[in-house]
C-alpha cells in the first residue's frame, strides 16, 4: 500500500508524471486520507474547492500527518499559512537560492542546483510565504525571503509550505538536486510516525473560532466577455489582473458550476489551459450552445489535449521543448501566414514565442494565425464550423503569467486581450450576436 499521494486535478496531460497515488481534489470527501503518511499538493489544485473542505485537511494534519505543500497560497485552506508573496523584483539574484538549512531534506544538495535548470533560474521559488510563528525556515532566496518552511506549531501534524516550484519534481536532475525528493519522502515518512505517535496521546485543542467562510468567486454575469476559472492560483491572477479583467466584463463562471449556467447571453468564453478534465467535459452542453447562439469561444492547452468536444479541433500531442532557446542561433519556428491580421496590430510574433504544447489540424476555411514551419497549427480563428466563433491555441498564456513566470506571455495576453475584446463586440455590433 502506497503511503505517499498527490493531491491535485485530473487535467490528462501526457507530461504529467507523479511520484505516489494520485488523490483528485473532488474526490478529497470520498478519500481516506489516514493512510498516507505525506500528502503533496499541487500547485495548480483548486484552492476554493479545499477552502471548502479545509476541515478534511485539518483532520488530517491533526492526525499526526505530513502535508507538503507546492505552490502559491491564495485561499485559506492551510492551517498557519498566509498568501503568497511574489518577489517585488525578480532577477537573478532574486531567484538565487542562497542559504540551506542544515536539515535532512536538503542533506548534500547544493543550492546552485536548486538555483538552476540547464542554466536557467526561476523554477524553484518566485516568491515567498510568510512564516508563521514558531516555523523553521529550511530555504532561503538572495533577498532573504523564506522560499520553504515547515511548520510544526499550528497542527498536531507537519506542514511544509514551499513557494512555487514541486519539490518532488527533481527525479532525473543531473545533480545534487536528484536527491531532494527522495530525502524528502524518507523524512517525510519518519516524521509521521513521530507526529502520529505524540497525537494519539494528545488532548483535542478547543476549537480557535469560527471556520473561516468561503471567500466570493470573482461574479459571473449574463452577458459580455466571460472567463472559466479553475479555482488555482495562476489562474486567478491571469484573470483577475485589472489590465485583464477590465476586458472580462461577463465576469468568471467557476468550473465547478459551469455545467449548470445559461452562458448564451456571454458574447464569448475564454477556456483556459489546465482545467479539470471531467468537470469541463460536464460543460460541453453549455458550452455549445453559447457557440450556436453565435458567440465566441476561446480554448488554450497546456499539456493536455484540446477539449475534444469543441467542433472540429484536431489536437496532436508534440513533446514540449522547453529549451530550445538555449542553442545557439535558437528559433522556435513560430511563423504567421496572415501578418496583416488585425490580431497582429496588437502583438507580434515574438510575443507568442515561449514554447506550444502540441498542434492542430484546423478545418478548411479557418483563419490560421500562428504556425510551425511544418506549416501545423498553434493558433486559428474558426469561423466556418459553428454559428460563432472559435478560437484555439495549443500556447499557454494564462498559467504561466499567472505563475509569475514567462514574460512573454504577460505580452501575449496585453495585445490578446484587447484583441479579443475588440473582435467580440465587433461581432455583436455586426448582428452576429
Amino acid at each position: 500500500m502506497n503511503d505517499i499521494a498527490v493531491l491535485d486535478m485530473d487535467i490528462r496531460s501526457p507530461e504529467r508524471h507523479h511520484r505516489g497515488d494520485r488523490i483528485d481534489c473532488y474526490d478529497l470527501e470520498r478519500t481516506d486520507l489516514g493512510r498516507y503518511r505525506l500528502i503533496a499538493v499541487s500547485g495548480t489544485v483548486d484552492q476554493e474547492h479545499l477552502l471548502r473542505n479545509r476541515h478534511i485537511i485539518r483532520e488530517y494534519l491533526d492526525g499526526g500527518g505530513v502535508l507538503l505543500f507546492n505552490g502559491q497560497l491564495h485561499r485559506d485552506w492551510l492551517p498557519g499559512a498566509s498568501s503568497f508573496v511574489p518577489l517585488e523584483r525578480p532577477s537573478l539574484a532574486a531567484y538565487r537560492v542562497t542559504w540551506l538549512a542544515d536539515h535532512p531534506v536538503f542533506a548534500g544538495i547544493e543550492p546552485d542546483d536548486l538555483t538552476f535548470r540547464r542554466g536557467v533560474a526561476g523554477f524553484f521559488a518566485r516568491g515567498h510565504h510568510p512564516v508563521p510563528d514558531g516555523a523553521e525556515v529550511l530555504v532561503r532566496l538572495g533577498g532573504g525571503e523564506p522560499a520553504t518552511y515547515v511548520d510544526r506549531v499550528s497542527t498536531r501534524g507537519t506542514i511544509v509550505v514551499h513557494a512555487s516550484g514541486d519539490l518532488l519534481g527533481y527525479d532525473g536532475a543531473d545533480n545534487t538536486a536528484n536527491r531532494l525528493g527522495g530525502q524528502l519522502v524518507d523524512w517525510a515518512r519518519a516524521e509521521a510516525d513521530t507526529r502520529r505517535a505524540a497525537a494519539a496521546t494528545a488532548v483535542t485543542p478547543a476549537p480557535s473560532g469560527a471556520a473561516p467562510q468561503p471567500e466570493p468567486v470573482p461574479a459571473a454575469h449574463g452577458s459580455g466577455l466571460a472567463a472559466v476559472y479553475g479555482g488555482s492560483a495562476p489562474h486567478l491572477r491571469a484573470l483577475t489582473t485589472p489590465k485583464y479583467a477590465r476586458h472580462l466584463t461577463g465576469g468568471l463562471h467557476y468550473l465547478p458550476d459551469l455545467a449548470a449556467a445559461d452562458l448564451t447571453g456571454l458574447d464569448g468564453l475564454i477556456i483556459p489551459e489546465r482545467l479539470h478534465r471531467d468537470l469541463l467535459h460536464g460543460a460541453r452542453e453549455r458550452v455549445r450552445d453559447l457557440l450556436d447562439a453565435g458567440g465566441t469561444v476561446v480554448s488554450f492547452a497546456g499539456g493536455e489535449p484540446v477539449p475534444e468536444f469543441l467542433p472540429s479541433v484536431h489536437w496532436e500531442h508534440r513533446p514540449t521543448n522547453f529549451w530550445w532557446w538555449l542553442e545557439p542561433g535558437a528559433d522556435l519556428g513560430l511563423r504567421t501566414p496572415d501578418p496583416e491580421h488585425a490580431l497582429f496590430d496588437h502583438l507580434t510574433m515574438r510575443d507568442c514565442t515561449w514554447h506550444y504544447h502540441g498542434v492542430l489540424d484546423p478545418p478548411e476555411g479557418a483563419e490560421v494565425l500562428v504556425t510551425l514551419p511544418t506549416g501545423e497549427a498553434l493558433l486559428y480563428v474558426d469561423r466556418v464550423s459553428t454559428a460563432g466563433t472559435l478560437v484555439v491555441s495549443t500556447l499557454d498564456p494564462m498559467s504561466h503569467y499567472g505563475s509569475h513566470f514567462m514574460p512573454a506571455t504577460e505580452r501575449f495576453l496585453d495585445g490578446f486581450m484587447p484583441w479579443l475584446a475588440e473582435t467580440v463586440a465587433q461581432d455583436a455590433t455586426a448582428g452576429v450576436r
